[in-house]
């Protein structure tokens, strides 16, 4: 078969390593500075972070004091008491913990979720997440009242339906207000017309307990030091559903209702619980994000903290890098996600239009190939990958690479008019028999040129890559020609 070599360059645009969900070795501290007192006795609170939905947690340690479980809750926090070696006016020491944590994004196709189930009011989850807590959680506020049977009314008591009416009306009705001020009484919140994270977290726990919905907080700390909080609601028999009512504000156009972004380390769950700052003494919490501190001192009146977070990303995988590319296949490699059930892979032409789709990749595939395209023709590739949490499907982000089909060049030299050479491949090596001289030229499959000269007649042995080849033979005459060869 003889055919004009064109260009063999695949066009590549977007093949690059996408990173997996983010892991990080961190450090959190609290850090206590004497400045003026002549303590006799402190006490230092830290959240101890579980793992849960949205994280593992590794290797933790921590620097002194014991882990301790909070009062009516599922939290754990490291509390340390010291009475001696106190630090002087001027000195300062720190309580800290350390851990390895992986994030998962979580996106959840609400369409799943074709029965819904009603709660079984004699559960854990059911006592622990409807009930009022005092101030903050006040179901029988007139307003939580009257916004909650309007909103009940309109969605026809539809558990998911509600759920996604109450966080489209906190979206719409309330402003993001008064940040890193903690958590305030529902009535204050709803007075001010708004909140941080927290608090608008908060109205929305309201509605969803007011109609006796489980809800909670999740409280987290970023990588980075900086803090969030969004919600989690409860359907019976599935699981928890994280809506993030901050992020529709920021970003109208978003959908949230489903979706945690999987950048927060979850501290704790829920608000309003009991910790033991010393033995028989307990302390109502109101949110347990970064750190509580107590002082005894027999002089003095100053003393300053602060709190410290120290990350260092560990993610340096790649989710999916593509091997070969042919005029008519693509190999997709995988380096497969940790928290990850199974993969789906959704192929596009020219960014729009779904030519096929691959679900339930199994854990253990390393590799898929796609078959069956269009020589010279623009794809996008879509890979999702999937996580079960409890019955509920989960989608870890997805990620997209684009790339350009080779051009049909044949795969093999039949006889040749005009010329007469063989040629033979073996692994790692190209023979000629030629006749003739001609200018040769071996390019590997992403258009790198490992080997050009000019060879004589008789045979010519040339060392190469271990690799699918492209030949390209020029005779004297001009005419090119081309070959595919295997010298794997």
């Amino acid at each position: 078969m003889k055919r004009e070599f064109l260009t063999l360059s695949i066009a590549l645009w977007g093949i690059i390593g996408v990173s997996a969900q983010n892991s990080y070795e961190v450090t959190n501290s609290v850090v206590l500075k004497n400045v003026n007192c002549q303590l006799t006795k402190t006490s230092l609170i830290l959240p101890v972070p579980q793992s849960n939905n949205y994280q593992t947690i590794s290797n933790l340690k921590y620097s002194g004091g014991d882990i301790l479980d909070a009062v009516d809750s599922s939290n754990k926090y490291l509390r340390e008491i010291k009475e001696m070696d106190m630090p002087a006016p001027g000195e300062s020491y720190a309580l800290s913990e350390s851990f390895i944590v992986t994030l998962y994004p979580m996106r959840i196709d609400m369409s799943q979720f074709e029965m819904i189930y009603p709660y079984d009011t004699n559960s854990e989850i059911y006592k622990r997440y409807t009930v009022d807590k005092g101030e903050y959680i006040d179901t029988d506020n007139p307003d939580i009242k009257r916004i909650s049977e309007r909103l009940w009314a309109e969605t026809q008591g539809n558990i998911i339906d509600y759920a996604e009416s109450c966080y489209e009306y906190v979206a719409q009705n309330y402003r993001y207000l008064n940040p890193n001020t903690g958590i305030h009484p529902i009535a204050k919140i709803l007075s001010d017309g708004g909140g941080d994270c927290g608090n608008l977290a908060l109205i929305y726990v309201n509605l969803l307990r007011a109609k006796q919905i489980p809800a909670k907080h999740i409280v987290t700390v970023r990588p980075d030091g900086s803090y969030h909080v969004w919600t989690d609601f409860y359907l019976e028999r599935y699981g928890w559903i994280p809506v993030d009512v901050n992020m529709k504000l920021d970003n109208p156009a978003g959908n949230y209702f489903g979706y945690c972004r999987g950048d927060g380390i979850v501290m704790s769950e829920d608000i309003c619980f009991d910790v033991e700052f010393v033995p028989g003494e307990l302390y109502d919490v109101i949110i347990l994000q970064n750190y509580y501190w107590w002082y005894w001192c027999s002089s003095g009146d100053r003393i300053e903290t602060s709190h410290l977070v120290d990350s260092k990303s560990l993610t340096g995988t790649n989710v999916l890098s593509i091997s070969n590319i042919e005029a008519d296949n693509v190999t997709l490699d995988f380096d497969w996600i940790s928290g990850a059930d199974y993969y789906k892979v959704n192929l596009y032409e020219n960014d729009k239009d779904l030519v096929k789709s691959v679900g339930d990749i199994p854990v253990g595939e390393k590799s898929l190939i796609l078959n069956d395209l269009t020589p010279n023709t623009e794809y996008t590739v879509e890979i999702i990958p999937l996580r079960f949490v409890g019955s509920v499907e989960t989608q870890m982000n997805n990620y997209a690479f684009q790339f350009k089909t080779a051009e049909n060049i044949g795969t093999a030299i039949e006889s040749i008019s005009r010329k007469d050479w063989t040629i033979v491949a073996s692994k790692g090596q190209v023979s000629f028999q030629l006749f003739d001289a001609v200018r040769v030229s071996i390019f590997t499959m992403a258009g790198e040129c490992v080997y050009g000269a000019k060879v004589g007649t008789g045979t010519s042995n040339i060392s190469v890559p271990e690799a699918i080849l492209i030949v390209k033979i020029v005779d004297n005459e001009g005419e090119v020609f081309t070959e595919k060869v295997n010298c794997m």
